[in-house]
């Protein structure tokens, strides 16, 4: 303790702290109110220091946090040691917070789930509402479970309304429009918290910050609907409110600029693009703001390729690529160590984002990067290197999986929900007792009453949990059935048998890139058939990479289109994974079978009000001619595509409001002879 102490007064003496905190609104650095504290430590003792060790802790967390672990630490001994629930509440809370700073997920949840289980006995509102929006933020930066972030950010919102604590409130509805908008894509369920927030905080006086970061997310969310001109609108005025004079703001601004540049691309006009672009990159160099430098790169990159100015996009693809290994090796948005624990992204204003998470942002747009080279190469036939691109191009996404896919916090979610249920049905039991002390007299029939309860719901527990392994069992059955629906082994062979050739033919390039193709088939197949959703683009490349592979294997079959609407954002659309696959195989593999010409397949996905539209139509030669020249085994057996998928759907369907559409088509001329066939999806937008 000492030593900690005496840092403190190290700090304060020589002025070690010389950047300003003002933009962060959670956890400001109270540096002088700790050093004032520290002075009257030796004179106290028992609960009274437990309080004050806990106040210099606070005040120091976000930005020494280690010196703040430490004094945390200490808290929580003596509190235990005197029995001070308040105290350890505190201590718990102040080292969860700490340790999630450290990138610690796993304790960080389970000291502040312990905490919040001691300040609901105490009834301290004011730091329930903290610790449920800290666990939430745990959940939102470690990647693992957005709508468990979502969720706990609710509890904490419900908190703040019940208590009349109007800046919580504002708070909690400022932190929720930017997870449903920034992180899930989902531009209504923003609009909504935004409104919301500014209903509160017309009675009070907004951090300037906070209102910049409002008036930008409305942007973004119009953004996200598609609306262009409406959106940029908002951007600017947010981009005018920001003073490029201060650090924090700059590193907003640089982002903005990007969030400028990435509308006006969308609306066709490029000057101003190219004016946005470089304006942030010329920002976010005065500090070494990598971020700032990483996002524009993409946004130039984004430009070149408009143009199609191949050798530019390359370079700003390799900008990318350097930024983000930057921040990946420094686990910080600035390549000046003085600066790592001010604001770097315009959400930190409310927590900081872990080292971790810094390094998933980066590799999230390092993918966007290898994406566009790996295409410009494919494009120049450019093998060689394509195969290098698409090797790094899977190890970051391989890094992005296991950081997603961290069982254990899933765990520890699941054990505290059964600790808290089992902590309500203790409650009630006890309650039960009680009531049969109160009425002795009607022992006997309440005795009755209760074993037949009892009995009846130990029945129903046991039709329930009989139904919920049917249930489940079914839907491994269909999994299974889907995978080997992809797996197609007469594929898989094929595939093999392919690159078998290209060996041969000692063609060790084709054979690479096609060995790398199928292999990324394999385990992006294996991998979402895991999953109930997945992003749009993920989805995308699935596909175009399966038809790749099939177009390798049949070069004179098919030819196919695939069209994406603009105002689709692929990535915040999430859908049921390996939805489309099963039909385009069909209309490979059937539909052009004795087929003299060439077939045709067109994938078009669109925007359709709330859903997203899905056309896979193709010229083949129609599923009743297909069904004649089956053999008579053939014909008793129903395409396991659309049985598959039709039980996929109404086992989806059960869980949402919206369902989800699915219709084929027979595709037929003026004489009423078949012309191909027509698979149309309509999913909704807001799973």
């Amino acid at each position: 303790m000492k030593k900690a102490v005496k840092y403190i007064s190290f700090l304060i003496l020589f002025g070690l702290f010389h950047y300003s905190a003002s933009s962060q609104i959670n956890f400001p650095l109270e540096l002088e109110k700790a050093d004032s504290l520290q002075e009257i430590l030796p004179t106290i003792q028992g609960i009274e220091k437990v309080d004050v060790l806990n106040t210099m802790s606070y005040a120091l967390i976000r930005h020494y946090s280690n010196i703040s672990d430490s004094l945390a630490g200490l808290s929580l001994e003596l509190a235990e040691q005197l029995d001070y629930k308040g105290g350890k509440a505190m201590a718990l809370y102040c080292k969860g917070t700490n340790i999630f700073i450290y990138g610690d997920f796993i304790e960080a949840l389970d000291m502040l789930y312990e905490a919040l289980d001691l300040f609901k006995e105490m009834g301290d509102t004011a730091m329930i509402i903290d610790t449920y929006y800290v666990a939430a933020e745990t959940y939102l930066f470690s990647g693992t479970d957005r709508f468990e972030a979502i969720r706990l950010g609710e509890e904490a919102l419900q908190y703040s309304i019940l208590s009349n604590n109007k800046r919580k409130t504002a708070q909690m509805y400022s932190a929720l429009q930017y997870v449903w908008g920034g992180y899930i894509g989902n531009a209504e369920k923003s609009l909504v918290y935004i409104k919301k927030y500014k209903s509160v905080i017309k009675e009070l006086t907004a951090h300037n910050l906070e209102s910049i970061m409002i008036e930008a997310a409305v942007g973004r969310s119009l953004a996200i609907k598609g609306e262009y001109r409406k959106a940029i609108k908002h951007c600017l005025k947010a981009t005018n409110m920001l003073k490029p004079d201060n650090i924090e703001e700059r590193a907003f601004l640089s982002q903005q600029y990007s969030a400028n540049g990435n509308i006006y691309l969308r609306l066709g006009v490029l000057d101003s693009a190219f004016y946005s672009y470089a304006n942030g990159m010329r920002l976010a160099r005065k500090n070494k703001h990598y971020y700032g430098s990483l996002e524009n790169s993409m946004g130039f990159a984004r430009y070149y390729h408009a143009i199609k100015d191949d050798r530019n996009t390359v370079v700003y693809c390799d900008s990318v690529l350097y930024f983000g290994k930057k921040i990946d090796s420094l686990g910080s948005f600035y390549g000046v160590k003085e600066y790592q624990k001010i604001l770097g992204i315009s959400g930190e204003i409310y927590m900081p984002t872990t080292n971790a998470f810094k390094r998933y942002y980066a590799w999230k747009m390092m993918t966007q990067a290898y994406s566009l080279l790996l295409k410009i190469y494919q494009n120049q036939n450019s093998y060689k290197k394509a195969f290098m691109v698409n090797k790094s191009y899977a190890k970051i996404k391989d890094s992005i999986v296991a950081f997603q896919n961290r069982k254990e916090i899933l765990d520890l979610q699941y054990k505290y929900q059964t600790k808290q249920k089992d902590h309500q049905i203790l409650l009630l039991s006890k309650e039960n007792q009680i009531q049969v002390y109160k009425i002795s007299r009607s022992r006997l029939i309440l005795f009755s009453v209760i074993a037949i309860l009892a009995l009846l719901l130990f029945i129903f527990i046991l039709i329930f949990y009989q139904n919920m392994i049917k249930s489940d069992r079914r839907v491994s059955e269909i999994k299974q059935k889907l995978l080997r629906s992809q797996m197609n082994p007469h594929f898989i062979f094929n595939s093999l048998t392919s690159i078998q050739s290209f060996i041969v033919q000692q063609d060790d390039i084709k054979a690479s890139v096609y060995l790398s193709k199928f292999s990324d088939l394999v385990r992006n197949i294996l991998t979402n058939s895991q999953k109930e959703l997945i992003k749009l683009e993920e989805d995308i490349d699935t596909l175009e990479n399966y038809l790749e592979l099939q177009k390798i294997r049949f070069p004179d079959r098919f030819e196919y289109h695939l069209s994406v609407d603009d105002q689709l954002n692929q990535e915040s659309i999430n859908i049921p994974p390996m939805l489309n696959q099963p039909f385009v195989e069909n209309a490979i593999e059937h539909g052009f079978k004795n087929r003299e010409t060439k077939g045709q397949i067109n994938l078009k996905f669109t925007h359709k009000q709330d859903a997203l539209l899905i056309e896979i139509e193709d010229n083949g030669i129609g599923r009743q001619k297909s069904q004649e020249i089956k053999s008579p085994m053939e014909k008793d057996h129903k395409s396991q595509a659309t049985l598959i998928t039709q039980e996929r759907i109404k086992i989806i369907n059960k869980k949402l409001k919206q369902k989800i559409h699915f219709e084929i088509i027979d595709l037929m001329d003026s004489n009423g002879k078949a012309t191909g066939t027509k698979v149309v999806f309509e999913i909704p937008l807001s799973f």
